[in-house]
């Protein structure tokens, strides 16, 4: 396996989990790297995860950042999955958060909440769950025309020892809705409200 280097130069970010870098190879990939306390079981789970989505959503991962392969880094081993990038800039895409906690909002609400429900349905339609719906592990994608779409890029996943809710849609539902109930997601400004306590 080719060893990739990374630097500081191509760190955007990290969690709890995991350190993220921009891949130094290809702008529309990132790197994350597990942090020292994270065990091996964790990740595994979470990739056994993606590759139960996959039959899902088939071909259609544009809502979430979708898991591309193993790597070996001069940090050690990273899994690479898609770099979410503005469509109108070129630039990596900010976090939902990054947005909600502007003083003065440069998307409308109106906007956020609109793709927020776009959001919502594919998730429902494909039966995709996530364990840690914060504002931070979605991005929010500015598309051409003045138009935005949301992106889960990390916490995808549950723990559902009977997964009834990865098969029938009545379970998906109130699974889901839970879940948004949970993080404070009925609303966008549900979301702003929970984050500026």
């Amino acid at each position: 396996m080719k060893m990739i280097n990374i630097s500081a130069k191509h760190y955007i970010g990290e969690g709890d989990i995991r350190t993220c870098y921009e891949h130094p190879e290809n702008k529309f990939l990132c790197i994350k790297i597990p942090k020292p306390h994270v065990k091996e079981e964790y990740t595994n789970k979470e990739l056994r995860y993606f590759k139960k989505i996959k039959k899902h959503t088939k071909n259609d991962s544009s809502f979430y950042s979708d898991y591309r392969g193993e790597v070996s880094t001069n940090l050690g081993i990273g899994q690479t999955f898609d770099l979410i990038r503005d469509e109108s800039t070129g630039k990596i895409s900010k976090t939902l958060e990054f947005y909600l906690l502007q003083n003065q909002q440069t998307i409308p609400i109106l906007e956020l909440e609109k793709a927020l429900s776009v959001l919502k349905d594919q998730m429902l339609k494909y039966k995709v769950f996530t364990r840690d719906l914060r504002a931070r592990n979605i991005c929010c994608k500015k598309l051409n025309e003045n138009k935005i779409e949301l992106v889960i890029i990390d916490g995808l996943g549950h723990s559902d020892f009977f997964p009834f809710a990865d098969y029938v849609t009545y379970f998906s539902k109130r699974k889901l809705i839970r879940s948004y109930h949970r993080w404070h997601f009925n609303t966008i400004q549900d979301q702003i409200n929970f984050l500026k306590i």
